[in-house]
């Protein structure tokens, strides 16, 4: 760019605007902080919020984050103890929040990824084929193998997604950079979710019907009758509904003890590369059974403990409270006094003051106006009587 300056062209200095440079962005805490990013900085950045449905991701179970809720220290080494693998999953749904208080986790449904054909299970009532492979895999008596958006590493062929392979798995909330994940597209999630609607029918179909309840011996019509009118009279019968308010007194208390779990959190990252070999799914399955029945065996425990903790509390906090009364008493001389006494001498002191005669049946406690009425009331007479004194002394 050329600029005139006294009638000759000489070249001007132009300005670039440096680069700025832009560090990878912290991990966002809490649903508020994401949803306060637009749309347009999220593009800018190439990220989004992760996982993203249709993606897949590896895995990895953490008991630890599982059982903290638990706030227990026998529940944190016992957590710490389990082994746990890394599987791959495909994300099929984001499910709703459904505790307002855990706000650094989504929750999400994922259809595992398997090596090799699901074994079947005859008790459970799942076939062999009860499965769809995954491209380069075709090995499917009926099926045409999925199709990601990127190739799985060689290590983890015959592929295949097991119809009921799914597990729900709490996630930490955080962004990350969409473009590295593999995706599942939408005509194939189609056909993966028609896939597992059939086998889910077909089972229901191997499954046998429930046996129809049959009763030999017919109850008379009267006994019957007679039947409703005892419970129509037990019912109305006080020591059977206070048993009744009991027994659902201690239901209740059975189901704070027996509070289910959310779902387990999970560790999980779009680097399929960094995973050499496909875990079996049923093996997760398995350590998701040990967290929940570990948690529910320690959340006992931890309520079993629970009242002797709360009496301690109560004890240091009533030795907190007397040491406080004794550092005040040793600093101003004097003992706390009860509200209701020190309220009973401020009446009658302030009844004194006011020349009137106590009366059992007024109270000053119960309406002070009446009190600050009388106070006024008596102060305007007396300046009054002063008043004119002093004036007729002032005369003589």
């Amino acid at each position: 760019m050329l600029a005139v300056v006294s009638g000759k062209k000489t070249p001007s200095v132009v300005l670039k605007e440096a680069p700025v440079a832009r560090s990878h962005p912290a991990p966002l805490s809490t649903s508020s902080e994401l949803m306060s990013f637009t749309q347009s900085r999220i593009r800018e950045q190439g990220t989004s919020l992760f996982p993203e449905l249709t993606a897949y991701v590896s895995i990895k179970l953490d008991p630890v984050k599982s059982l903290e809720i638990l706030e227990d220290d026998e529940a944190t080494t016992a957590a710490q103890n389990v082994v746990n693998k890394v599987y791959v999953g495909y994300i099929a749904e984001h499910k709703l929040r459904v505790d307002d208080e855990d706000e650094e986790h989504g929750r999400y449904r994922i259809n595992l990824l398997r090596s090799g054909l699901p074994n079947s299970s005859p008790e459970d009532f799942i076939e062999e084929y009860m499965c769809t492979p995954v491209f380069p895999n075709t090995d499917h008596p009926s099926r045409a193998p999925l199709n990601p958006t990127k190739a799985f590493p060689v290590g983890w062929m015959p592929c295949y997604h097991a119809s009921f392979d799914a597990v729900t798995l709490r996630v930490p909330l955080r962004y990350a950079d969409y473009s590295v994940a593999t995706h599942l597209p939408f005509a194939d999630r189609v056909r993966l979710n028609i896939a597992m609607s059939r086998d889910k029918e077909h089972r229901k179909e191997l499954m046998p019907a429930p046996d129809v309840p049959q009763i030999s011996n017919p109850v008379p019509i009267h006994a019957l009758e007679e039947g409703v009118e005892r419970d129509s009279i037990t019912a109305s019968s006080p020591s059977v509904s206070s048993r009744g308010r009991t027994l659902s007194v201690a239901s209740r208390n059975e189901e704070d003890v027996s509070k289910p779990m959310p779902p387990p959190i999970a560790a999980m990252s779009y680097d399929l590369a960094a995973v050499p070999t496909l875990a079996d799914p049923q093996d997760l399955l398995a350590e998701i059974k040990f967290v929940e029945k570990h948690h529910h065996r320690l959340y006992q425990e931890a309520q079993a403990r629970a009242p002797a903790k709360r009496a301690r509390a109560r004890e240091e906090i009533a030795r907190a409270i007397e040491e406080a009364k004794k550092l005040d008493d040793a600093a101003f001389g004097h003992h706390f006094q009860p509200i209701a006494a020190t309220q009973s001498r401020g009446e009658v002191s302030l009844q004194a003051n006011l020349g009137v005669t106590p009366n059992k049946n007024l109270s000053f406690r119960s309406n002070p106006s009446h009190a600050i009425m009388a106070f006024f009331r008596n102060r305007r007479f007396r300046a009054f009587i002063r008043g004119e004194r002093g004036g007729k002394g002032g005369k003589g």
